[in-house]
């Protein structure tokens, strides 16, 4: 799963420490995953450990709903984030970014292994949305469209964890706000993306021009270029880099996972993927070798900060300085 430091105009705790934060979120998915796993295993196979020639009394209800108990206090040891440096003073706060009771379902209500990592996966996405919301003193109004958003599911998901990715991130470019569509920082380059919806009988006539064409069932379309959009973002991320004096490739893209793509066009390169090259594009984005390296941390730290962010102050420490 990709690292989402970005999600729109909202606080992260990615803008703060992205030294800390990756390893920090990386641990978390492989240890969280380590105790739901184990949890499902002693639920589903309590006796597994055990032969019928030892004649050992089953275990109480009672008993085993204990054993339960104990794994999830372990959970919620685990679930605890701290480290937050404000005013030259660390502070710890616990700051568990799921829904406790529906954590505590979670082994229960899957019916198999492969139901319980798609129970984890959705349950860690949510984990996602949070990071990408909130930091330990403040946070933002997170649109619940988030939640359903497939597109934002399938690049915070389907992607490596040495991937960062910005989601419809706001830059603030000369006193004002820019909205942008996709970026991935991965270990080599910097990927603008622009997603271009179509059902899978849609075929886009692309060309340089401002505007392609949809043809769908014997009936035209205009609909604005994805060229235009990522050719914007790239000049932008390659100014703010050139004033930070860094280095990194930029690679501009276009996808359409359901529909055909027919482009002629001419001009800045752009990698042009649709539904017949969706696939092989998805294997190469997984099967990056590279771990995260300085200079990718770099210059995802240089675009957070020209990031746009409105957030407020947690009620909980509101009510705290109230009292």
């Amino acid at each position: 799963m990709a690292h989402l430091i970005k999600l729109e105009d909202y606080i992260s705790r990615y803008q703060f420490d992205m030294q800390r934060y990756p390893t920090q979120f990386t641990r978390m998915k492989k240890e969280r995953w380590y105790y739901i796993k184990n949890e499902w295993e002693q639920l589903k196979f309590p006796s597994s450990s055990t032969s019928i020639d030892d004649q050992v009394e089953p275990i109480p209800k009672g008993k085993q709903m204990n054993i339960v108990a104990a794994t999830l206090q372990r959970l919620k040891g685990w679930n605890t984030f701290a480290f937050y440096k404000a005013k030259n003073i660390e502070e710890k706060q616990s700051d568990v970014p799921i829904d406790e009771k529906e954590e505590d379902r979670l082994a229960f209500k899957a019916r198999s292994l492969e139901h319980l990592k798609e129970l984890y996966l959705n349950d860690l996405f949510i984990s996602q949305l949070m990071w990408a919301s909130s930091s330990l003193i403040e946070q933002s109004y997170l649109n619940p469209k988030y939640k359903y958003d497939q597109h934002l599911r399938f690049f915070s998901q389907q992607i490596p964890d040495n991937y960062f990715l910005m989601y419809s991130p706001v830059f603030w470019i000369k006193q004002a706000p820019i909205d942008m569509d996709i970026i991935i920082i991965t270990p080599s380059e910097v990927q603008c993306i622009s997603i271009l919806d179509g059902s899978q009988y849609s075929v886009f006539e692309a060309s340089s021009d401002r505007f392609w064409v949809e043809l769908i069932q014997k009936k035209e379309r205009k609909v604005l270029s994805p060229i235009v959009s990522v050719n914007r973002m790239a000049s932008i991320i390659k100014d703010i880099l050139n004033e930070s004096n860094c280095d990194f490739p930029i690679k501009r893209t276009v996808i359409s996972q359901n529909s055909i793509i027919d482009y002629k066009g001419q001009g800045p390169k752009v990698e042009i993927i649709d539904k017949r090259t969706f696939t092989q594009w998805h294997e190469r984005m997984k099967k990056h070798p590279s771990p995260i390296k300085s200079q990718q941390l770099k210059v995802a730290k240089i675009l957070l900060d020209h990031c746009h962010t409105s957030a407020h102050v947690r009620q909980k420490i509101e009510d705290d300085q109230m009292s």
